[in-house]
């Protein structure tokens, strides 16, 4: 069993954002007699995959829908869930390809910055930001 201060730790998150996602209906915890938060191996699982889905893009009613997916039976949702890690998995991908134009964009941009000095170097820079920027 966790505090909610043991799990935050071990999460290596403010508790603050585990009492936010208990207040929006992520996360229940069960209370102690002392009235204390006591969470479980399986909270702390749910907690991590809640973190993973917002680093993903997820909103906070997408990763509700999607919890509450895995507790329904798989035909009556199995539609919408892979809709949604569907349209997820693109916007990932094709950030992951804005990332990579914005690293080239990085490689190009060094070398012409220290030999931008002349009005052909500063024309190229221009025109290569330009180039990437169309295709962001």
């Amino acid at each position: 069993m966790y505090t909610i201060k043991t799990l935050a730790q071990s999460l290596h998150i403010p508790v603050s954002t585990i009492r936010y996602y208990e207040k929006k209906g992520l996360l229940t915890a069960k209370r102690a007699p002392n009235n204390y938060r006591q969470f479980t191996e399986a909270d702390r699982d749910q907690l991590s995959l809640i973190l993973v889905m917002k680093y993903a893009g997820f909103s906070l009613a997408e990763t509700k829908d999607m919890l509450s997916f895995t507790g329904l039976s798989q035909a009556s949702c199995a539609s919408e869930t892979q809709k949604l890690i569907l349209q997820k998995k693109a916007a990932l991908l094709r950030k992951i390809d804005n990332y990579k134009t914005i690293v080239q964009l990085l490689d190009t941009v060094g070398p012409l910055a220290v030999t931008s000095d002349t009005p052909e170097a500063e024309a190229r820079l221009s025109q290569k930001i330009n180039d990437i920027f169309q295709n962001l």
